[in-house]
C-alpha cells in the first residue's frame, strides 16, 4: 500500500456545491469514503459559502476547499489552473461546455488533457451540446467521459468521444441502516419537482383525500415555492396544498444526511418521474431508497423503474396517473413485507456495484 503523501490528489470542480446535503455532497462524500490508496487527497472548487463545510465530506482521505477564482470564465480558469498544476481534474455534474473549456482553444498540452475526466450525468443531444463536442476535438480524442448508464454512453460514443466508460454512480449507504422495517408511510423522496411527477403527487393527495384515507404522505415542498420556481410548479404545490389531505406532511426543510437517511425506514417511495427526461439519467433518490430497503414505485422505462423491476422491489408505473399510482401504493402494501425483503436484498447487490472505489480507480487510471 502506498503512503498517502505519494499518492495523487483529485480535484472536483464544483461551482454548485453550496451545502453539505443533496446529491453534490454525497457524491464527494461517497468518493472520499472509498479512494484510500487511490487518491491522497481530494481538493474541491466551489464557491465561498462552501468551503467551511467541505472539510465534513472527508473521509478515508481529507476533503479540502481550493478557491474558485474570481471574475469572469471562473470555472474554465478552474479546469485550467488545475491541469497546469498537474492534478487529475474531475468536473462531478458535467456538460458539453467543460470539454470545450478543458480544450482551451487549442493551448492545452494533450498530457494534461489526460487528467482530465468529466462525468456526464445525462445523454449530451441537443444541437448546442453537440456543436460544444464537436469543437472540443482534442478533448474528445484524449479525456475521460464517464456515463452512469447505457444511454448517456451510446450519446457519448455517438459524439466519438474515444475514451467514453459506464461506471456505475458513486453511492454509500449509512451503516446499520434498518432493513424490512412495517410500512410507516408514502414519501416523495428529495425536493419536488415537475418532472420528478410533483402534479401526479397533487392529484394523488386529491385521491387519498377523497377517499377518506389517512395515511401519511410526506413530500419536500413549501410555499416558498411558488416565488422559486415556473407558475406550472407552483399550481401544483397551491393544487397540493389545497388537497387538504389529512395526512400530508409538507416539509418545508431539506434534512441534513442522517435525518434524509431515516426518512427512508419503512417508506413507501414514490417517483412518478416523466419517462422522457429520466429514461437514461440515474435517479439518486431511487438509489439511495433501495440502498437503504425502502420499497419503490417509479414509472417504468426510466433506470429507476428499471431497477425496481430487476429486484422486484415495488411497482415500474406503466401509465403516470395518480389513479394508477394509488392502485400501485395500494398492490405494494398488499405484499409489503415481500416487497421489503426484496428491496434488502437489493441494497446488498447495489451496495457492490455502486462502490465509490470503481469511480476511484477509473479517475487515476488517466493520465498515468
Amino acid at each position: 500500500m502506498r503512503s498517502s503523501t505519494t499518492l495523487p490528489t483529485l480535484r472536483i470542480i464544483e461551482p454548485q456545491l453550496v451545502g453539505c446535503s443533496g446529491h453534490y455532497a454525497e457524491f464527494i462524500r461517497a468518493l472520499a469514503s472509498r479512494c484510500d490508496d487511490v487518491f491522497g487527497c481530494i481538493e474541491v472548487v466551489a464557491s465561498a459559502r462552501a468551503r467551511e463545510f467541505i472539510p465534513s465530506l472527508g473521509g478515508t482521505v481529507p476533503v479540502v476547499a481550493h478557491p474558485l477564482p474570481r471574475g469572469p470564465l471562473s470555472e474554465m480558469r478552474a479546469i485550467n489552473d488545475s491541469l497546469h498544476q498537474g492534478r487529475h481534474t474531475f468536473v462531478l455534474t458535467a456538460n458539453a461546455s467543460h470539454a470545450l473549456m478543458a480544450d482551451g482553444l487549442g493551448w492545452q498540452k494533450r498530457a494534461d488533457l489526460r487528467r482530465f475526466s468529466t462525468f456526464v450525468h445525462w445523454p449530451l443531444v441537443k444541437p448546442s451540446a453537440r456543436l460544444a463536442l464537436a469543437l472540443a476535438r482534442r478533448t474528445r480524442a484524449e479525456s475521460l467521459f464517464v456515463a452512469p448508464t447505457r444511454g448517456v454512453l451510446d450519446a457519448l460514443k455517438v459524439a466519438e468521444c474515444d475514451h467514453a466508460l459506464v461506471v456505475n454512480y458513486p453511492a454509500t449507504r449509512l451503516a446499520n441502516a434498518p432493513m424490512r422495517s412495517p410500512f410507516a408511510y408514502l414519501l416523495m423522496a428529495g425536493a419536488a419537482r415537475l418532472n420528478k411527477g410533483l402534479d401526479t403527487i397533487a392529484e394523488l393527495a386529491e385521491l387519498l383525500s377523497g377517499e377518506g384515507r389517512t395515511m401519511q404522505l410526506l413530500v419536500q415542498v413549501s410555499p416558498k415555492h411558488v416565488t422559486h420556481h415556473s407558475p406550472r410548479e407552483a399550481a401544483c404545490v397551491a393544487r397540493l396544498l389545497a388537497a387538504n389531505y389529512p395526512g400530508l406532511v409538507a416539509d418545508a426543510n431539506a434534512p441534513d444526511r442522517a435525518q434524509y437517511a431515516a426518512r427512508y425506514a419503512g417508506a413507501l417511495v414514490l417517483a412518478p418521474y416523466e419517462r422522457a427526461k429520466f429514461a437514461d439519467g440515474v435517479s439518486g433518490v431511487v438509489l439511495d431508497a433501495l440502498l437503504h430497503g425502502a420499497p419503490v414505485v417509479a414509472t417504468a422505462g426510466t433506470w429507476a423503474g428499471d431497477v425496481v423491476e430487476r429486484f422486484d422491489a415495488g411497482i415500474a408505473l406503466k401509465e403516470r396517473t395518480a389513479a394508477h399510482l394509488l392502485r400501485s401504493i395500494d398492490r405494494v402494501l398488499q405484499r409489503w413485507d415481500q416487497y421489503a425483503a426484496n428491496a434488502a436484498i437489493a441494497s446488498d447487490t447495489l451496495a457492490r456495484e455502486h462502490d465509490p472505489r470503481n469511480l476511484a480507480r477509473a479517475l487515476a487510471a488517466r493520465g498515468v
